[in-house]
């Protein structure tokens, strides 16, 4: 049997340009210390090896004090016979002018940069023979050839793990993210490993489950699109049989996105503040035992008086600054478009003028009204894997009725 660890998409070294300077320091340290805790984790459950799928680096500027932290961290691992094994990926390729290269790699660190398949032996605890984990990187930042054809096939008489940075053709999310090295999952399944170690797409998830091909997502959210619990995944192999793969949450901050509604008597700051908290209190209780940094995207939606107010970024920036405070988080963000006055656009729908006439196409529209086939393909944002048509126009649409009335009698 072969135990590891299996991570990807690190971003050591990510700018996180635009934000504030102490959220910046924050965001930057959380990545280091998220890979620490993936080291610990390694150490604590005495794995045989540790597998980086791609993109510890963000890019090519790495900074002394991250150099410094990644080789302390590898040489944690290989002092406890804990075999490394790091595939470059898009950000971090084997050429180009970057850093990476210039590291100096522990003894017992495998790195395959370039086409040339890295295939390691892994021994357990004993020091017998556990398995192989078989690697490929990409050899520049645009590697647009499939990179699963140069990996060899397994013999199968010990546990084989391959390891790639690619995109799966199918997989979910992978349209946020570049087009490299693409590949199918029938390409993955015809050369039989017992593990199909992959990153690039930053969700976590399981392609397939026998033989076991699977994302873990990154190490730590960058974003507000990667919500939710980040980390690795920790396997278990055995020729034959189901890897059994198990979720370790390892980011120390998380990003969230929460919806409040409901504003239509709110007049007041405080007021405003009080509704946000009450949401977010309600989130974190279904949320119960999750324990991070928050990061908070907080989106104002339908009717509300301080609509035309919180239009004015200056004023949104104070919300903002009083939620951090109250709320004891990182950072917010508020997005406020989707506020308007407070209005019914029943009141309008008879109307004899063009108000009137979107009004009634979207009740129709909203009551069910099928959409020509040539409109629906077009619809941005409309991901077919991820939710029916209805249920897209229906959420898109809410609240739309009463945005337009705001519009169109603000502009006559």
């Amino acid at each position: 049997m072969m135990r590891f660890l299996h991570l990807a998409d690190v971003h050591l070294d990510t700018p996180f340009a635009g934000r504030a300077p102490r959220v910046r320091r924050r965001l930057r340290a959380a990545v280091r210390e998220a890979f620490a805790r993936a080291v610990d984790l390694a150490l604590d459950e005495r794995v045989d090896a540790l597998v980086v799928a791609g993109d510890l680096f963000d890019g090519e500027l790495l900074s002394f004090e991250t150099e410094r932290f990644l080789t302390a961290q590898l040489e944690r691992l290989v002092a406890d016979r804990i075999t490394v094994v790091y595939a470059t990926g898009n950000h971090d390729p084997g050429s180009g002018p970057g850093r990476r290269g210039s590291i100096g790699w522990p003894e017992g660190v495998a790195v395959a940069d370039g086409t040339t398949p890295v295939r390691t032996q892994v021994h357990d605890r004993n020091g017998q023979l556990a398995g192989w984990i078989t690697a490929v990187g990409h050899g520049t930042a645009r590697e647009s050839s499939d990179l699963s054809r140069h990996l060899p096939k397994p013999d199968g008489f010990f546990p084989e793990v391959a390891v790639l940075h690619a995109q799966v053709e199918a997989s979910v999310g992978s349209s946020a993210h570049g087009r490299y090295a693409p590949t199918t999952l029938k390409a993955l399944l015809s050369k039989p490993y017992d593990y199909w170690a992959l990153g690039h797409v930053h969700r976590r998830q399981e392609l397939h489950q026998h033989p076991a091909v699977h994302y873990p997502g990154n190490l730590q959210g960058r974003t507000p699109a990667e919500a939710g619990p980040r980390g690795a995944l920790l396997v278990e192999l055995e020729s034959g049989r189901a890897a059994r793969v198990v979720f370790r949450s390892l980011g120390p901050v998380r990003w969230e996105t929460i919806d409040v509604t409901g504003l239509e008597t709110i007049e007041s700051l405080d007021g405003l503040v009080r509704a946000v908290s009450r949401r977010w209190g309600d989130w974190l209780e279904a949320e119960a035992g999750s324990r991070a940094e928050w990061m908070v995207r907080i989106r104002l939606a339908g009717g509300c008086p301080l609509w035309r107010l919180l239009r004015d970024p200056t004023e949104v920036a104070t919300l903002e600054t009083e939620l951090v405070g109250e709320l004891d988080l990182l950072d917010a963000v508020v997005e406020a478009e989707a506020l308007h006055a407070p209005i019914d656009p029943r009141e309008h729908t008879t109307r004899h003028d063009a108000l009137g006439w979107v009004l009634r196409e979207l009740e129709e529209i909203e009551g069910g009204k099928a959409l020509p086939e040539s409109i629906a393909r077009g619809l941005q944002g409309f991901d077919e894997r991820m939710e029916t048509l209805p249920e897209y126009v229906a959420r898109i649409l809410d609240g739309a009725g009463a945005e337009i009335v705001t519009r169109m009698l603000r502009s006559s």
